[in-house]
């Protein structure tokens, strides 16, 4: 049986991607919330702890997503002009959308699988992209996917260098009913929200569709490529 690891394991959409890779992956998971089985850890994402981790589960995997995302919570809400922004939020962003992730990729990209088809996808934003920017707005959440998606291209490139057969990729899911959506939804922002369960299916499907050529792209949830 082939391995996965989901970080961000207790969102809606990874929860959703779980159930969808069950039948043909064992799965390990990665979660700031408490889970079931021995392959659920629980973790508060700091250095110590990824790196704690990522001694303790020795294997390999063929897929990876890393599924961490900040938009808001009950204190932050995406700044709408200039005069919203705040250093606690901006940094809260970053932190979450930015530097977990790349701590992740730091302690936990020796495990991914050589010599191998092996895919790894972060989930990111359109939003993040920076020539697709139309509407401005949302400065924290549009800054940190951006600098995300840099993240993901460099270590396309770094850890291509001992897997020619590894995809790295960005991916936009799409709006899904989510609690990170949720809000936005509810307002009637945006294109009309799907399931999480359809939002892992049409993920999957892209990533049956990639190759090695495709590796540091980002793509959304039909299999477009998006610009930087």
């Amino acid at each position: 049986m082939k391995r996965a690891l989901i970080v961000g394991a207790g969102g809606d959409i990874a929860r959703a991607l779980a159930g969808a890779l069950d039948d043909d992956y064992e799965i390990t998971s990665i979660s700031r919330q408490p889970g079931e089985g021995e392959r659920w850890h629980q973790t508060d994402y700091s250095e110590e702890s990824v790196e704690s981790l990522a001694r303790k589960i020795e294997r390999g995997f063929d897929l990876m997503f890393i599924c961490n995302g900040f938009l808001h919570d009950d204190e932050h809400r995406p700044e709408k002009s200039l005069r919203d922004i705040s250093r606690d939020q901006l940094l809260t962003s970053f932190d979450r959308n930015v530097v977990v992730p790349a701590l992740i990729l730091k302690y936990f990209g020796k495990h991914l699988m050589r010599r191998q088809r092996t895919v790894l996808a972060i989930l990111s934003a359109r939003v993040g992209s920076i020539d697709d920017n139309r509407a401005g707005g949302w400065y924290g959440y549009r800054a940190s996917k951006a600098a995300l998606n840099m993240i993901t291209k460099n270590a396309s490139i770094e850890l291509g260098r001992t897997n020619r057969e590894l995809i790295v990729i960005a991916l936009h899911p799409g709006t899904t009913h989510t609690h990170l959506s949720a809000p936005f939804v509810a307002e009637g922002r945006g294109p009309e929200a799907v399931t999480p369960e359809e939002t892992a299916t049409r993920l999957l499907d892209v990533l049956r569709g990639l190759d090695s050529r495709d590796t540091g792209g980002f793509f959304d949830w039909r299999g477009n490529r998006l610009p930087w």
